[in-house]
């Protein structure tokens, strides 16, 4: 009888480390999908997550601009809103818009967001 337990306890033990083997590989294979996805071309991801150029003035209102037309009137006033109040309250700027513009620059639209918000 103890023969017949100890063969069930080894196959259940086995058989739990294969299950646990397909896992980890299903897993790492949706890392690579997931990593794959990410470096498609920015054609296929939101203006939202697409690095901003804020290197002139001109340059903000034209990213604002692109910003509006692909993602909206809402999504380009929470960046311009954010724009405000950390132009206000960014001690590091000092009120000073162009030094505000050359540390988002090349920032997304969505951490430009989530700065304002810390």
């Amino acid at each position: 009888m103890s023969k017949s337990a100890l063969t069930s306890v080894s196959v259940a033990m086995v058989s739990l480390f294969l299950v646990a083997a397909c896992a980890e590989e299903n897993s790492d294979t949706k890392s690579a999908s997931a990593a794959t996805a990410n470096s498609e071309s920015t054609e296929n991801t939101s203006v939202m997550d697409q690095p901003v150029d804020f290197s002139s003035p001109e340059s903000v209102e034209k990213t604002l601009e692109n910003i509006r037309q692909q993602a909206g009137e809402k999504e380009a006033s929470g960046v311009s809103n954010a724009i405000g109040y950390m132009v206000v309250y960014d001690l590091s700027v000092n009120r000073n818009k162009e030094k505000l513009y050359k540390k988002l620059d090349g920032k997304t639209p969505n951490q430009i967001i989530a700065m304002a918000q810390r």
